[in-house]
């Protein structure tokens, strides 16, 4: 295992564990971080799941689960968006706090080009550009409330669609072990 990769399980087990301490709190301040890019711990793809399998537990824990993962993904966006929105001066004089590369930056800038307003709402849903996206959005003073809206919209169906594999599967798999 590399160093990256065993630096990343550990991020991912620190998190969890305060994600059983401090339960949904935890989760919307992970999924400001990792959105807002100022402290990425490790890849919403492999937190989020695992953090549904910790806390969704049914109906309200379902709603709670989907609640706090998109507040805190469409709190942290507005982090790298308004950096996008002063310009790529900005983005130059400050990426480094936003952990961004230039490469990165480029991608988002193609991304959004080609597809336009809605690259947001699609880059939150699928986990190709899910926190780099923003800073396009930025650069072309894309209307802050529509903005949200997308991020909302994209966080909440990716989070709501994590959650529904995790618990149903879960579920699936106590089912289908021998008693």
């Amino acid at each position: 295992m590399s160093v990256a990769t065993r630096d990343t399980m550990n991020f991912a087990n620190t998190i969890l564990e305060f994600v059983h301490q401090y339960g949904y709190l935890a989760l919307l301040a992970f999924a400001f971080l990792e959105s807002s890019m100022l402290f990425p711990f490790a890849p919403s793809e492999l937190v989020v799941p695992a953090a549904a399998g910790i806390l969704v537990q049914g109906p309200l824990s379902f709603a709670l689960f989907v609640a706090a993962a998109t507040v805190g993904t469409t709190l942290g966006g507005l982090v790298p968006y308004l950096l996008g929105r002063e310009g790529h001066e900005a983005v130059d004089r400050y990426g480094r706090y936003v952990r961004v590369s230039d490469d990165e930056v480029d991608r988002g800038v193609r991304w959004f080009r080609r597809w336009g307003e809605t690259a947001v709402f699609w880059g939150r849903l699928l986990p190709v550009l899910r926190s780099i996206i923003s800073i396009p959005a930025g650069f072309a003073e894309m209307d802050r409330w529509r903005f949200l809206a997308y991020t909302a919209g994209g966080a909440a169906l990716f989070n709501a669609i994590i959650a529904a594999l995790v618990f149903f599967g879960r579920d699936e798999l106590l089912h289908a072990l021998p008693t």
